[in-house]
C-alpha cells in the first residue's frame, strides 16, 4: 500500500498546475514533457459523452476527455512500464461544468476502460496508481463517497474543509481562489501578516496529509518565489515551460523540488 506523502521523488516532478491545459499548443503533451504534477482539463456531458473545453461554444466531436487525455495517458502508461512518471502519480483534476451526480456517473463508467493505471481506494486503503483521478467544479457531496468497496476518483475540496476530518483518501487536494483570500497581485512583496497567514494555511493542509493550489494566483516570477517560500505544493500556471524553468533554478542550490527533500 502506498499512501500520498508531501513532497515529490528525484524524478524532478514539478510541483505545479497546468491550469486549463487543454488550451495549451499541445494539451498534454507540454505538462508531461515539463514534468507537472498536476494537470486540469474541463468537461461538459452532452449525453453520454464528456467533451473538453472551457464553455459550450468551445466544445468539439473530436475533443473528448478520453482521446484528449485518458488514451494517451493509456498508451504511455502500456509503453512505460505501467507507470507515467516513476514512482510518482500525476493528478488529473477533472474540472466538472455540468450537473455532478451526472457527470460523475459518466465519468465513473469511462473509467472502467483504464482500472490499470488509476489510484484507487479498497478496503479503506489507498493505492497510488500513475494517474489520480481528481473531481473540481461541480463535484458530488462528500457523504456520497462514504460507502464503496472500490473508488477511483477523489475530489478536490475548498478552505473550508479544512479541519473536518475529512480524509486525504476522499480528498487529497485542497483548491482555492486566490482572491477569495489575498489581495495581492503579484507586485513588490506580500505582507508579513499576509505570508504569516499563508503559510499557517498551507501547515495546515500538510498536516491533513494534503496538498494545497490557489488558482487565479498571480503568474509571474515573483508571485511564483513567495509560493516556493510559503512551501506551496502546486503552482498554478498557463506558462508551463517559464514556470518549471523558474522553479528548477530556485532550487538547484537546495537540490530539491518546490523546496522538499
Amino acid at each position: 500500500m502506498i499512501v500520498f506523502e508531501i513532497g515529490f521523488s528525484n524524478d524532478k516532478i514539478i510541483g505545479a498546475h497546468a491550469h486549463n491545459d487543454y488550451k495549451n499548443e499541445h494539451p498534454l503533451k507540454t505538462a508531461l514533457d515539463n514534468k507537472f504534477k498536476s494537470i486540469e482539463v474541463d468537461v461538459f456531458l452532452l449525453k453520454d459523452r464528456l467533451y473538453v473545453g472551457h464553455s459550450w461554444f468551445e466544445l468539439r466531436r473530436t475533443k473528448t476527455i478520453e482521446k484528449m487525455y485518458l488514451d494517451p495517458l493509456w498508451e504511455i502508461f502500456n509503453s512505460n512500464d505501467n507507470s507515467i512518471y516513476t514512482d510518482n502519480s500525476i493528478y488529473l483534476l477533472v474540472d466538472v461544468k455540468t450537473n455532478a451526480l451526472k457527470t460523475y456517473k459518466i465519468l465513473k463508467n469511462i473509467l472502467k476502460n483504464y482500472k490499470p493505471m488509476l489510484t484507487y481506494v479498497a478496503a479503506d486503503s489507498v493505492f497510488e496508481g500513475a494517474v489520480t483521478i481528481v473531481l473540481s467544479g461541480n463535484r458530488p457531496p462528500i457523504n456520497y463517497f462514504d460507502d464503496y468497496k472500490y473508488r477511483n476518483v477523489f475530489i478536490d475540496g475548498r478552505l473550508d474543509n479544512i479541519g473536518q476530518g475529512i480524509s486525504y483518501k476522499i480528498m487529497p487536494l485542497i483548491s482555492s481562489s486566490w482572491a477569495d483570500s489575498f489581495e495581492w497581485s503579484g507586485d513588490g512583496n506580500l505582507s508579513k501578516d499576509q505570508m504569516s497567514f499563508l503559510q499557517n494555511l498551507i501547515r495546515s493542509v500538510h498536516l491533513e496529509k494534503k496538498y494545497i493550489r490557489f488558482w487565479g494566483s498571480p503568474d509571474n516570477e515573483n508571485a511564483w518565489s513567495v509560493l516556493l517560500a510559503a512551501n506551496i505544493d502546486l503552482i498554478n500556471t498557463d506558462k508551463i515551460e517559464q514556470c518549471k524553468n523558474f522553479i528548477i533554478k530556485n532550487n538547484s542550490k537546495k537540490g530539491t523540488i518546490n523546496g522538499k527533500d
